[in-house]
């Protein structure tokens, strides 16, 4: 009995070669493999209650932010970002560049990292600390000369308002744990995807309402750069505007072209924005 309780803390996480020292060889080996076993079992399951993006590439010296959105069960227990390929062998990051901020309110916790070196480059998991073991997901972080950009990680607008971001590089736009619209289609709502300047997309969110606020990517199709969207209440824009008449109309008007679709297409969306704005 005792052996048993034993071998079953020894297959815990990290333990098996910090407390297993006198096993023997055979046994030790059967612990790893049931150590394994353990841990696909546990990274699969996590990975069901934890998201992110699959692959980020930025440009060296600049600051991303990982967004990691967790299932309301993990929310009472401490959230980490860990490193390396294989998930029993990653460990802790502890630098000074990396923080990890974790918002209950909205179920996600954000990892935000500094000046990035092309050394910082590697698969990163999204880790969360559960009694017995630990749940995570993972994703490739590429720092490189180039990569994926936009206007910023971070866009605010008040409801019935619009946002506007600015993919350099990309061809899709999408919501995490949602669907996809870019140049060969897809479909989201109340968002158009733009053409602008041949290898940049302008996304404009437009009628904003409050469940839009939330975590977005642009993507090339292999790498992912996340933004977040916050829409604020209307009634919030009276603090900011002296004159009514100068807030922010319901639409901004955009003379681009829709990736996509025919100049019949464009022209009637086009029609339905000035008839939005003029009411």
């Amino acid at each position: 009995m005792i052996f048993s309780i034993f071998t079953f803390f020894c297959t815990l996480r990290f333990q098996i070669f910090r407390y297993c020292p006198i096993l023997t060889n055979h046994t030790s080996a059967y612990l790893f493999s049931v150590q394994m076993i353990m841990n696909l079992i546990f990274s699969f399951t996590g990975t069901q209650d934890i998201h992110t993006v699959s692959k980020i590439s930025v440009q060296k010296q600049q600051t991303i932010t990982i967004p990691c959105l967790y299932d309301q069960k993990y929310v009472k227990y401490p959230k980490y970002m860990s490193s390396g390929s294989v998930w029993i062998f990653s460990h802790y990051v502890s630098h000074s560049r990396m923080s990890v901020v974790d918002n209950r309110t909205e179920n996600v916790f954000t990892a935000t990292l500094r000046e990035a070196e092309v050394s910082d480059s590697g698969t990163y998991w999204c880790s969360v600390t559960l009694p017995g073991y630990d749940a995570g997901t993972h994703l490739y972080l590429q720092v490189t000369e180039a990569g994926l950009r936009v206007s910023s990680q971070t866009v605010s607008g008040y409801e019935g308002g619009n946002v506007t971001i600015r993919c350099r590089g990309a061809s899709h736009w999408c919501r995490i744990r949602g669907s996809c619209v870019g140049r060969d289609g897809g479909s989201l709502e109340r968002t158009a995807v733009l053409c602008d300047d041949g290898d940049a997309l302008r996304v404009t969110l437009w009628q904003l309402q409050t469940e839009d606020s939330g975590w977005y990517y642009c993507s090339d199709g292999d790498s992912q750069m996340p933004v977040h969207v916050t829409v604020m209440k209307a009634l919030d824009i009276t603090q900011f505007t002296t004159n009514p008449s100068e807030s922010t109309p319901p639409l901004m008007m955009l003379p681009i072209t829709v990736c996509g679709l025919t100049a019949t297409d464009n022209k009637n969306i086009y029609a339905s924005m000035v008839r939005k704005v003029k009411k």
